[in-house]
């Protein structure tokens, strides 16, 4: 499918879900504005799937819809995930849509109280980037995506679409596994940056990152460091799948 194709589908799919579902991913980027999509164009950034979060009232509601369009869901991960995460496929576009529950669980979780509102379509363009960032082993295509989000937004506070760095690192001061990736993924993102022809400046970010007042839990699981994993591991999780 194309990204056109792919874009129409999610909003067919969030019609259905009456405002409970907000699209995540790349194509949550995509559809956050008209910069990200463009600067994705020029990257040549290949289309993949769709993944979507709903609310955990909503999740009946959606699977519904998503079976009435022609997607069959995997009854594994169904069992396994306990209804806190859905993966379907289309039968005939072979789509394969992710559906998170309440939060963005995967290496990392990301929580999304009182963050539904702030945009129709999409969840926020910090927890656009911090879905990217969470990522412990990313591919290309993960450091293309937070390359594109901070190549077109700036990082300030007052507008909804320039980054919130006290956002940002209030979440990471929380987490100190999820604040190790994710420092270790915006330098990867620099460095990638100039190959990808983008201009990013991670500086700001991580300096409000770095100067946060970390929790005590974050600290209590920095002295350990790295001699324990700090990561969900999803390869392992998803073979059990």
């Amino acid at each position: 499918m194309t990204w056109e194709q792919v874009e129409a589908e999610a909003a067919a799919i969030l019609a259905a879900a009456a405002g409970h579902a907000r699209v995540v991913g790349s194509t949550g980027i995509r559809m956050h504005c008209e910069r990200a999509r463009g600067a994705m164009d020029e990257l040549s950034r290949p289309c993949k799937d769709l993944d979507l979060v709903v609310r955990s009232g909503a999740r009946t509601a959606l699977r519904d819809a998503l079976e009435e369009r022609g997607y069959v869901i995997d009854r594994d991960l169904l069992v396994a995930m306990e209804g806190r995460r859905f993966a379907f496929r289309h039968a005939d576009t072979g789509l394969d849509v992710d559906v998170f529950v309440d939060k963005l669980q995967f290496c990392h979780t990301l929580e999304l109280d009182g963050r539904w509102e702030r945009h129709s379509t999409t969840l926020p363009v910090e927890d656009l980037l911090l879905q990217k960032l969470q990522v412990h082993e990313p591919t290309e295509t993960d450091v293309m995506d937070a390359a594109v989000v901070l190549a077109t937004h700036g990082v300030g506070s007052g507008d909804r679409e320039r980054i919130d760095a006290g956002y940002v690192a209030g979440v990471l001061a929380s987490d100190w596994g999820f604040h190790r990736d994710a420092t270790a993924n915006l330098d990867r993102v620099a460095q990638a940056a100039p190959r990808l022809g983008l201009t990013v400046d991670v500086s700001q970010l991580k300096e409000a990152i770095d100067g946060a007042r970390k929790s005590m839990a974050w600290r209590m699981r920095a002295r350990v460091g790295e001699r324990m994993q700090w990561w969900e591991d999803v390869s392992e999780r998803e073979e059990t799948y």
